[in-house]
């Protein structure tokens, strides 16, 4: 092999795995956000049917409102932020409340940012939900989401 070749390669070689290692940095990171919305999102989802007599959501602007009512959702608490890193199946969600289909699909929440691998199961968590009643570890009520709407806007973080 010739000089320049060798000094190419040794130049090249360890600038693409920097290159892929952030790469995969990035996304591990992405991912653990998504991961973070997709169960926030679950337990805001069983928090909106528990106000609204054990009915799902139909779209994104019906959980508005409804950020504080988990600890799960990371910052900035926004549905706006928690929509661009999860997607949901609102139609999934209307059929098996209503009976039209007996379980729901496997995506019913699922990432859309960093790495897809589901590290939590919506599906199992909402199901049970809606046979049982069975409220997600992270579910807030409408009383203390509001007291910590309170505190998070008179004491801000910076």
């Amino acid at each position: 092999m010739r000089r320049r070749t060798k000094r190419t390669l040794w130049i090249v070689v360890p600038v693409c795995v920097v290159v892929a290692l952030t790469w995969l940095a990035f996304a591990f990171r992405r991912g653990i956000v998504a991961a973070y919305c997709e169960w926030g999102v679950t337990c805001i989802i069983a928090s909106y049917a528990e106000e609204h007599g054990g009915r799902p959501p139909s779209k994104w602007n019906d959980l508005i409102g409804y950020e504080y009512h988990t600890q799960y959702l990371p910052t900035p608490r926004t549905i706006d932020y928690a929509s661009s890193h999860v997607s949901v199946d609102f139609q999934a969600l209307a059929d098996f409340h209503s009976g039209r289909t007996n379980q729901l699909p496997g995506d019913v929440i699922h990432p859309t940012r960093g790495l897809t691998a589901h590290w939590i199961n919506p599906k199992d968590t909402l199901e049970r939900y809606f046979r049982d009643g069975e409220v997600p570890h992270g579910s807030f009520n409408r009383e203390y989401a509001d007291t910590l709407k309170h505190y998070a806007e008179t004491y801000p973080v910076d």
